[in-house]
């Protein structure tokens, strides 16, 4: 979907980027007159930007430079981003209204990535921007393992939790192995602020239930920064006054249909020192054009990476729908899901020694999900090793299906 209005803005960006060589050579040289017109811009790919970095598609003279970053590169050569203090400003801003609503009564203790990374760095820009306290406890160092997490917590009194979704369930089994209650032993947290991954329905619920408190999301990357955030209400909300998003077909040759999910394709609509013009973003999503109490009138499920996806029998699996299987398990905290002859199979950690899975509900899942689907309950430590706090801190990026992932 998108809007008439916004062409004038797409025109803007297109005549900034074009002050790169990169850019020059792929974008039309006269302004775009209609969306037509748009359809035939190039795509844009993870790739190329690879390609590009890091100074390939610099918009801006180097003097405006004033922060740099870098993808993990889990899968590839790292892509490289810079920004300008008016980028860092609009940011700063926008990010600050998040729906958690930081105030200067918070502490903010921050477990994701510093080093490279954007989302540590921006949270942090975000509570401060409104007058919390920050603590940085980096997600991938020895110096913060669990244990030490779990200190800082209590002996802070941190208000606000910010961290992925899986990580938020490992910081609370850490508190069960340490004989704390992470609803009980933790008054005054009173938020857990989730990125760095798709939160579905599901696991939302999950680390609400487990932590008895809400839980607030954002969806971003390297690439682009943050592009969307919840509101009060905990729905995911674009901004689309900083971002064009398309939502394409698997093959990337038209847009789905309202409601349907799709590729998302993210073009920057303000004059960022490395704008991307229809980058392929390799997530898959949905758009729900509907009223939210907030105001908002649209919503955006972020659904999970393309490349995550399963196929049974031509029917695709994000991680939303493995989340929807999984969360009907009487274990469900850790799991791992794979293609298998005509359905799923999962490998799920027991959490409970009585824990088991009836016949039936298998028969209910197949039946509703369309697939045959199996679910192999595995003792604590199988998936994720608790004798080393570090590892089980997780260094890398989650991991929730398993590889090669193979049409079946």
């Amino acid at each position: 979907m998108v809007f008439p209005d916004r062409l004038a803005a797409v025109n803007q960006v297109l005549a900034h980027a074009r002050r790169s060589e990169f850019y020059r050579q792929r974008l039309p040289e006269a302004p775009l007159r209609s969306w037509e017109e748009w359809g035939r811009v190039p795509l844009m790919t993870k790739r190329e930007l690879r390609e590009q970095s890091p100074h390939g598609v610099v918009c801006v003279s180097e003097r405006e430079l004033l922060q740099y970053h870098e993808s993990s590169a889990t899968t590839g050569a790292p892509v490289s981003v810079w920004y300008t203090g008016r980028d860092l400003a609009e940011i700063r801003e926008r990010f600050s209204r998040w729906g958690v609503g930081f105030t200067s009564e918070d502490r903010v203790l921050i477990r994701f990535p510093y080093a490279l990374s954007t989302i540590g760095p921006f949270v942090q820009m975000a509570a401060q921007q409104r007058g919390a306290c920050a603590i940085a406890a980096d997600s991938r160092t020895t110096i913060t393992p669990l244990p030490r997490v779990l200190e800082l917590m209590r002996k802070l009194d941190v208000t606000v939790l910010a961290t992925i979704s899986l990580s938020a369930v490992m910081i609370a089994e850490a508190a069960d192995m340490a004989g704390l209650d992470p609803r009980r032993d933790f008054p005054r947290l009173r938020a857990i602020c989730c990125a760095g991954e798709p939160l579905s329905p599901h696991r939302r619920a999950l680390v609400e239930r487990i932590w008895g408190v809400p839980v607030y999301d954002n969806f971003g990357m390297t690439e682009t920064g943050p592009q969307a955030m919840d509101c009060r209400e905990r729905r995911l909300h674009p901004w689309q006054d900083c971002f064009l998003m398309e939502l394409l077909d698997d093959r990337l040759e038209r847009s789905v249909a309202p409601g349907e999910t799709g590729q998302l394709v993210v073009t920057s609509l303000t004059r960022r020192a490395t704008p991307v013009i229809r980058y392929v973003t390799g997530d898959r999503a949905r758009r729900l054009d509907e009223r939210c109490a907030c105001g908002e009138r649209t919503t955006l499920e972020i659904r999970g990476r393309a490349d995550d996806t399963l196929w049974v029998r031509g029917e695709p699996f994000d991680l939303w729908d493995l989340d929807a299987i999984v969360s009907r398990l009487p274990s469900r905290r850790f799991w791992r899901a794979s293609p298998a002859e005509d359905g799923l199979r999962f490998i799920v950690e027991r959490e409970r020694e009585e824990d088991r899975i009836a016949p039936d509900l298998l028969d209910e899942l197949s039946r509703a999900h369309g697939a045959r689907v199996q679910v192999e309950l595995v003792p604590k430590g199988t998936l994720y090793d608790r004798g080393e706090p570090v590892s089980f801190g997780m260094l890398g990026k989650p991991v929730y299906v398993d590889k090669p992932v193979a049409r079946v």
